[in-house]
């Protein structure tokens, strides 16, 4: 199944790029320093505390949430590709997703906006619905297939930051090497099932977050070998959870963040085995691996 901070200096009217130790902001304004990571479900968290990730964005189709992305500037979102595939395997266009920045409560938003009230300049602690003008997948990236599941979604016109909605840093090489973040507790959050069968659990309302520990590679590796799957983990990808389960990314959860206390947005949810199995963590792409590629985009328009 498919599922899936530093404060930097302000420059007037352009975007900047600032690089300490393994975290780079893109934004003219401070990115997020998300701080000490809290206990939070997704499946096995909590709900988070209102306006505690004013970076992350609930991605609609047709009214309703479908997956997750992370607010980087004013005027990008990183998703997981895949949340941006047809059922025809092709790319779908722009006008087919919105996304809801300041999301807390998805009934809060439902029950104050129609899906058509399209104002971006909306009350600076509200949640409110954008348009995408572009969407822009890996070069590498095939839709049905793990690799390279990045994409990053432009807005139609640049967001208004607030105490609810904010960029994050992302996570980059040092000098050519990246972190492998190994034994490191990073936090995911989202609006995904609360449970992998879908009759036993249920969509929540509120934005849920949990903890999760990130795994080497190669410990990942051997535990989907020992449970007999045949994923492969690239070195773009990274696993992440706990070893008895119970902790996980969900259905819907796709393309949400995995955020590190240090380095902002180190993970987006990918693909996994069911969700939260024993010995099965949740696969994420590996941002640093494609901190470049991502500049390359973003600092073009």
């Amino acid at each position: 199944m498919i599922k899936s901070y530093l404060v930097c200096r302000f420059v007037a009217l352009a975007w900047s790029v600032m690089l300490v130790d393994a975290q780079m902001s893109l934004s003219s304004v401070p990115c997020r320093n998300h701080g000490k990571i809290r206990d939070g479900r997704i499946v096995g968290g909590a709900n988070a505390v209102r306006g505690s990730i004013p970076y992350i964005a609930s991605l609609t189709r047709r009214g309703g949430h479908f997956c997750g992305a992370t607010i980087i500037n004013e005027q990008w979102l990183v998703t997981a590709a895949h949340c941006v595939c047809t059922g025809f395997d092709e790319i779908m266009p722009p006008s087919r997703i919105r996304a809801v920045l300041g999301l807390h409560a998805i009934s809060e938003f439902k029950n104050k906006h129609s899906v058509n009230d399209n104002t971006i300049d909306g009350p600076s602690e509200s949640a409110y619905e954008i348009e995408f003008r572009n969407i822009v997948v890996h070069p590498k990236y095939e839709c049905k297939r793990p690799d390279n599941d990045i994409a990053l979604l432009e807005i139609s016109r640049p967001i208004t930051f607030s105490q609810s909605v904010q960029p994050i840093c992302i996570s980059a090489d040092q000098n050519g090497e990246n972190k492998t973040y190994h034994n490191e507790v990073a936090l995911i959050s989202g609006w995904g099932n609360l449970a992998e069968e879908f009759d036993a659990g249920t969509r929540p309302d509120i934005l849920q977050n949990a903890q999760v520990k990130v795994w080497s590679n190669s410990e990942c590796q051997a535990s989907f070998d020992n449970e007999k799957k045949t994923q492969k983990i690239q070195s773009t990808q990274m696993c992440a959870g706990k070893k008895t389960g119970g902790v996980d990314a969900c259905w819907a959860d796709s393309g949400g963040p995995m955020i590190s206390n240090n380095d902002g947005l180190i993970g987006i949810v990918s693909t996994g085995i069911g969700c939260a199995r024993a010995g099965l963590p949740g696969i994420y792409t590996r941002v640093s691996e494609y901190t470049q590629w991502i500049k390359e985009i973003v600092l073009a328009k």
